[in-house]
């Protein structure tokens, strides 16, 4: 009997020691982890997407009438009528509702607004909003010749003694211009020394206005 008892224990004695064996070899707990491999953590990279540009950026919106009576046209904002300037697009209603030096902030030329401007007077706008566009337009040319160090000239009109410089005859009729000597072969060669820079303004279509009602007859 007293084998049997010395038998059982040290069956139980051996199943203890491996038990232990087991515990300490074993698995590292749960939480405790290999550190990951360099490559492993790497992800692809996030793309750089430019942002649009913000009115935020080049100051508020300026006071404009309202563009167009019915539904805004497609071209208003179409790339196709854009002014690109590096990698950035202005559009026409970018164009319409920020102010000029807004404009040579961006760094519009003279030149991309005068190339682009047929496709912009081609737009439904209400009469007041072209005539507010066209004035702006007036206006940016004015300060980019400042900015290249040009000086603003325009050529005058001399008949005797008098001379008529351009605001004159912007703001003079044909009778006006009758009474003071000025005929129309005079003011057709004015007309053609300012087109070059004046094509756009207001004051350029309305002595052109007075030329054809000269050349007419009509006062």
């Amino acid at each position: 009997m007293k084998k049997i008892i010395l038998i059982l224990t040290a069956l139980a004695m051996a199943l203890t020691f491996c038990a232990c064996a087991v515990e300490e070899g074993g698995d590292e707990p749960s939480d405790v982890t290999e550190p990951r491999k360099a490559q492993e953590l790497e992800t692809e990279p996030v793309p750089v997407v430019e942002p649009p540009i913000e009115i935020s950026e080049f100051g508020e919106p300026e006071d404009m009438p309202e563009p167009f009576e019915g539904e805004e046209p497609a071209e208003f904002t179409a790339e196709e009528l854009a002014i690109t300037v590096g990698d950035r697009s202005f559009n026409a209603s970018w164009l319409y509702w920020h102010n000029i030096y807004d404009w040579r902030q961006a760094g519009i030329t003279y030149d991309q607004i005068k190339e682009m401007n047929g496709a912009y007077m081609d737009l439904p706008f209400t009469a007041e909003a072209m005539e507010a566009y066209k004035a702006k337009v007036s206006d940016f040319t004015m300060i980019m010749m400042l900015d290249d160090g040009s000086r603003v000239y325009t050529p005058t009109v001399t008949v005797g003694d008098e001379e008529y410089d351009y605001e004159w005859l912007a703001s003079h009729n044909a009778t006006e211009y009758t009474e003071a000597g000025i005929d129309a072969g005079t003011v057709k060669t004015y007309l053609e020394a300012i087109e070059e820079n004046f094509w756009y303004a207001p004051e350029y279509r309305w002595i052109s206005e007075v030329y054809n009602r000269l050349v007419n007859g009509w006062e």
